[in-house]
């Protein structure tokens, strides 16, 4: 924690939204909120930090240009010569659907644009040839057959790696011999997302809290990703700082998988539409398969989201 008077006031409006900070952030309490190359997703979570006053450490960038193993170079540039351009970066040509080499078999989640009342449904790749068209299973995951006709325009994500994919085809042909399945167009276009540690999914899980002088007390994580989730609960009294134990229960890979993390409170406040305490939590590191676990779930939460 650091001290009020080691701190500086940082605007609202030097800080980016979907742009690496600079610096780490923190609140008037010198409570950290945000660590240094952390990502603010949108307009909603800038405004609630800014609640709680945006400061930093001075010394930060001081102690990290001192530092003899990184020496820069400076000039001073007169104040009527325009600063050089910065150079461009190179777009990366876009991927095509055969680039991403999706084995036959795959999963994923379909949507139809048309109608929004159909529901979001998974079925499994069958094949594809290039620039011709895409051959997907109409059979949902309980068997059933889903109700497509020709001319309807889908919307379908998957995982490749570690990127969600998402394109669009259109049902050209519906089949049902020798089994039911449809024959898309081919994809003209990918979007893909490469996921990172700082991608959240909104939640409704149910853990159990515990700690040193906190019997387990049950609470519900509402946000989550890699590296921590928003925490809250009426009968949950934590203080920032405090360290926790989460228990809880995960499906990935068709199993239930019940998992203990130990993580750390770094803030608490009230977001409405809530009206118990939050607490933002950041997991300490996490074992191989704890990994694994969460990272299944939150991408594929984001598939179906």
């Amino acid at each position: 924690m650091m001290t009020d008077s080691s701190l500086l006031p940082v605007r609202k409006q030097e800080l980016q939204i979907g742009v690496p900070l600079a610096h780490p952030i923190y609140d008037g309490q010198g409570i950290l909120l945000l660590r240094e190359g952390q990502i603010i997703q949108n307009e909603k979570q800038l405004a609630t930090i800014s609640e709680q006053g945006l400061f930093r450490n001075p010394l930060w960038q001081a102690t990290a240009a001192a530092s003899p193993t990184r020496p820069k170079a400076t000039r001073i540039i007169p104040s009527d010569t325009p600063a050089a351009p910065t150079p461009k970066k190179v777009a990366k040509p876009p991927k095509h659907f055969a680039q991403i080499k999706l084995p036959p078999n795959s999963t994923l989640h379909v949507q139809s644009l048309g109608d929004p009342l159909k529901p979001k449904s998974s079925i499994k790749l069958i094949g594809w040839l290039e620039k011709t068209g895409v051959l997907i299973s109409t059979l949902n995951q309980q068997g059933a057959i889903l109700p497509f006709r020709e001319g309807e325009t889908l919307q379908l994500k998957t995982i490749a790696g570690k990127d969600v994919i998402t394109f669009q085809g259109t049902v050209e042909k519906v089949c049902f011999t020798p089994f039911p399945y449809l024959h898309l167009s081919w994809p003209e276009r990918l979007d893909i997302h490469q996921l990172r540690n700082s991608f959240r999914v909104n939640v409704n899980l149910i853990v159990s809290i515990s700690g040193d002088g906190l019997k387990q007390t049950p609470a519900k994580i509402t946000n989550l990703s890699a590296s921590g989730a928003m925490l809250e609960g009426g009968n949950l009294k934590l203080e920032s700082q405090q360290q926790i134990q989460i228990a809880l229960r995960l499906p990935a890979a068709g199993e239930e998988h019940t998992m203990t993390i130990a993580a750390t409170v770094r803030n608490c406040h009230i977001d409405p539409p809530a009206v118990t305490m939050q607490y933002g939590i950041e997991f300490e590191p996490l074992g191989v398969a704890e990994r694994l676990v969460l990272e299944h779930f939150i991408f594929h939460s984001l598939l179906e989201q």
